[in-house]
């Protein structure tokens, strides 16, 4: 008799039994995941729960169905599913295309794929990098809006294909996606096909048009806000008005009231006392959760004693107190190494590191921003000559499972069509749509193959050490044994760091 194991949440138990009886029948046997190393003859795995299969769990069975919508998919007709979900596409049928995507994805996952047959759900397609703000954290101080450009229509013809694929479209790059002047027509042409719109913003532009799409076509907005008093606000982020942020912030609030609304912070010392006050404006303006997000240093600006490193009471002190005042007010709190609001930490502990936090300037001087400028200037001098593209990736002695969603489910493209390994890592550049013309061989790219390899394989690629998301837990597709190894510098960051300290000085802080 066969012998059919089965593993599904709860809820999906009787269509799933109904199902395998139907198609296989035998004995139906349910598990959870530490029960599947007792083999089967066929394995079926509940889609919402693929995710979590991330080691061999599917070897050994005779064969592996996946579970969807009330229907079975045989993992091993990939191919064939392909071909329907392009069948789909022709007739525009895009729900339909959807789905089996989302199969296809699940299968890419199951069977450990380097090569992927299913287009990411996620695209993070770059509007513009035109910024309005001039961030002290951010490369927007020193570049000034130099060369910034907005997407062009022949990159999004060419990106097509996976935008019919996709469920959802962040926005965003490393401009302020409000301010393009073709957004609008933009966000129309990605729903035209289904997509849900989200997007990080500074939130000093908002049109009734702008609202309008928000509360019609978006699933969360994202709104950087690096400082809970006015004088914080601004001197971070310069050419920003706390009332108009506070005003757009009431606008949102009343015009779309159901579109979930994050708050994101990126902590340095000179707000980190701040935080439990940004829980509180979070809670005035009806804003749903607020992301604490940890400085990334930079060696132009020569920020590096802001980094709270070097500040791991303080640190600690402030994430606990806006962890308990986020559960007093019913606001979701996501700090990194969260040390959980029952830590206590006293404040007779944090008077040293205090003092030393604020003994330093918080601001630059304008002849430190001229130098900072004229470093910058060196710099891009360099790079113009010795620049180059990043087209593979060495495993790091830090140990995983899974793959990251960057790999199988999301994907980043620069408005210039270049194909990024994630969000985070622009240098890593697997391709360019513009010239490859398919989205699909990029996607497939050499780099992209060999970074899921190396995951697969139990390592984390180097370029991913220090990630905030892995760090945060926030990727469903990937575990990872965080220890001291992964805070280390990549050799690319180290040869980076070296060649910089050269060209402005031994001692420049980083």
């Amino acid at each position: 008799m066969v012998k059919v194991t089965v593993y599904c949440e709860d809820l999906n138990r009787t269509p799933i039994k109904e199902l395998a009886e139907k198609t296989f029948g035998g004995a139906v046997v349910f598990a959870g995941l530490e029960k599947l190393g007792a083999k089967s003859d066929i394995l079926i795995v509940d889609h919402a729960l693929a995710n979590r299969l991330k080691r061999d769990e599917t070897q050994g069975f005779g064969q592996v169905c996946l579970f969807f919508n009330d229907r079975l998919y045989d993992v091993s007709r990939g191919d064939d599913l392909a071909e329907e979900r392009s069948a789909l596409m022709a007739r525009g049928d895009w729900s339909g295309a959807k789905d089996l995507n989302e199969v296809l994805c699940d299968i890419d996952f199951l069977c450990k794929n380097a090569v992927n047959r299913s287009y990411p759900d996620f695209l993070q397609i770059e509007s513009t990098d035109f910024c309005n703000s001039r961030c002290i954290m951010c490369d927007h101080y020193f570049s000034r809006n130099k060369n910034a450009q907005i997407l062009s229509a022949e990159t999004l013809d060419h990106l097509r294909d996976a935008i019919q694929l996709s469920r959802r479209i962040n926005l965003n790059g490393i401009g302020e996606p409000f301010i393009s002047r073709d957004i609008k027509s933009q966000i129309d042409f990605y729903v035209g096909y289904g997509n849900k719109i989200v997007a990080n913003t500074n939130l000093s532009v908002l049109d009734d048009g702008l609202i309008e799409r928000i509360a019609k076509h978006f699933e969360w907005l994202a709104i950087s806000v690096d400082g809970a008093r006015k004088e914080t606000y601004e001197s971070i982020r310069i050419g920003m008005s706390y009332e108009n942020l506070l005003n757009n912030l009431e606008r949102l609030r009343e015009k779309a009231p159901h579109v979930k609304k994050i708050i994101s912070m990126v902590i340095m010392r000179q707000n980190v006392c701040e935080m439990p006050e940004m829980i509180e404006l979070a809670h005035r303006y009806g804003v749903d959760q607020v992301v604490f997000l940890s400085l990334n240093t930079n060696l132009i600006i020569g920020n590096l004693r802001d980094s709270l490193q070097y500040y791991p009471k303080v640190t600690k002190y402030y994430s606990v107190k806006a962890l308990q005042r986020g559960a007093e007010l019913g606001v979701n709190v996501v700090v990194a190494n969260n040390p959980g609001r029952d830590c206590e930490v006293r404040w007779e502990d944090i008077q040293d590191e205090l003092e030393e936090m604020r003994s330093l300037p918080m601001w630059k001087t304008p002849e430190q921003e001229q130098k900072m400028m004229k470093m910058a200037a060196l710099v891009e001098d360099y790079f113009k000559t010795h620049d180059r593209l990043q087209d593979s990736a060495a495993p790091s002695k830090v140990r995983c499972a899974g793959v990251c969603d960057w790999l199988l489910k999301s994907c980043y493209t620069n408005l210039s069509g270049d194909i990024s390994m994630c969000c985070r890592n622009l240098a890593y550049r697997a391709g360019n749509v513009d010239r490859e013309g398919r989205f699909l061989d990029v996607w497939n790219a050499p780099l992209l193959r060999e970074a899921r390899e190396i995951f697969y394989a139990g390592y984390v690629p180097e370029p991913c050490l220090k990630c905030g998301m892995i760090e945060s837990g926030e990727l469903k597709y990937l575990s990872v044994d965080i220890n001291s190894d992964f805070y280390e510098d990549t050799e690319l960051k180290k040869e980076q760091k070296r060649e910089a300290r050269r060209l402005l000085g031994e001692d420049h802080d980083a």
